[in-house]
């Protein structure tokens, strides 16, 4: 006979994880906005204009846009955990064997 495990705990150890990557991706957001600032007084000229505006216009909204998505995807996780531990609360000592 065949098994399928599904524990609420691992889901949410999955969902921490990734939250700590979120975490990580927003510092460095963070961090290269604080950069760019740095640049800009530091830097000038056309090529310096060109740079920072081409890193916040582009690469930095890109990178917002997909830490965004990231938490919306650790949202739904998170429902995905509330519906396990609903289901192991509803089948906590029975099995279902296929």
């Amino acid at each position: 006979m065949s098994k399928i495990e599904i524990s609420n705990e691992n889901v949410k150890a999955i969902v921490k994880s990734l939250q700590t990557e979120h975490d990580n991706i927003s510092t460095y957001i963070t961090e290269l906005n604080k950069e760019l600032t740095n640049i800009e007084s530091a830097w000038e000229g056309a090529d310096a204009t060109k740079y920072i505006s081409k890193m916040r216009d582009d690469y930095a909204i890109l990178l917002k846009l997909y830490n965004e998505s990231y938490q919306t995807y650790l949202d739904f996780l998170d429902g995905v955990y509330d519906e396990y531990k609903k289901k192991d609360d509803e089948y906590k000592g029975k099995t279902i064997e296929v």
